[in-house]
């Protein structure tokens, strides 16, 4: 899995909220149109993005979950000949490329997390766009034990299984070791074309009281969820999460 964060200059203060969806369009007029169909037919998104805004700058963030989508990444983001976004419908039209970082994170990076972590069960989290869960029909924005660590665990799978299925007693032993302990969250609408999905942001920590294993576990769950994203949408910008007291060395390694 590769994370490219290109970082772009701000000429406003603030930029739109729709900023991400108008990046997912930038993007979809960028891949191969077979490539988008399939997406759209398949329901299968193996990337996610979102927008990091900070004071003077807008970071876009773009994951790759899979092979393919690394080299296609590879080839788009890295090309020296892209030196800017331009988006039609954003009040800041033009953003132009100041720098560009690739952070790796391999299964190899995991299974050694999992199996020498050491974690110590407390988990906090940095939430930097809205999270919403889709459950029966329904969009929730809760931070739910068992709708958080569901979707990491779907997403997991999808990417590296190459499956839809979880395992069920796991997520049950999850939500009983495991609480939200603080949280300092709001929720925000967030724009999507012409409707709004309401979710949650701000920040968030999760205590572990199970096994060592069982810690580790999650640990390596909330890191691979850096580059997959948490609930609906993630590939519109949604569920952008930084895991904020995981040691560098777990957790991906950056590449300038």
């Amino acid at each position: 899995m590769k994370q490219y964060v290109l970082s772009c200059a701000k000429t406003i203060p603030r930029t739109d909220r729709k900023l991400a969806v108008f990046l997912n369009g930038w993007l979809m007029e960028h891949l191969d149109s077979d490539l988008v169909e399939r997406f759209h037919q398949t329901g299968d998104n193996p990337f996610s993005i979102y927008i990091d805004e900070q004071p003077t700058m807008a970071n876009m963030v773009f994951n790759a979950l899979d092979a393919e989508m690394e080299t296609i990444f590879d080839e788009l983001l890295l090309n020296p000949n892209l030196q800017k976004f331009e988006f039609v419908s954003a009040t800041q039209k033009e953003f132009v490329i100041l720098n560009r970082t690739v952070r790796i994170l391999t299964e190899k990076d995991l299974s050694r997390q999992f199996y020498q972590g050491g974690a110590e069960g407390w988990y906090d989290l940095k939430i930097i766009s809205p999270i919403t869960f889709k459950s029966q029909g329904y969009y929730q924005f809760m931070p739910d034990v068992r709708l958080f660590f569901q979707s990491l665990m779907r997403k997991y799978n999808q990417a590296i299984e190459k499956s839809e299925q979880i395992d069920i007693d796991l997520l049950d032993e999850i939500c009983k070791k495991t609480q939200v302990v603080s949280y300092r969250l709001r929720t925000q609408r967030y724009f999507i074309h012409s409707g709004f999905v309401t979710g949650f942001l701000g920040n968030l920590t999760f205590r572990c009281h199970g096994s060592q294993t069982l810690k580790d576990y999650l640990g390596a769950m909330l890191s691979f969820g850096e580059f997959s994203g948490v609930g609906a949408k993630t590939s519109l910008g949604m569920g952008a999460i930084k895991l904020k007291n995981q040691k560098e060395e777990n957790n991906g390694k950056a590449k300038s």
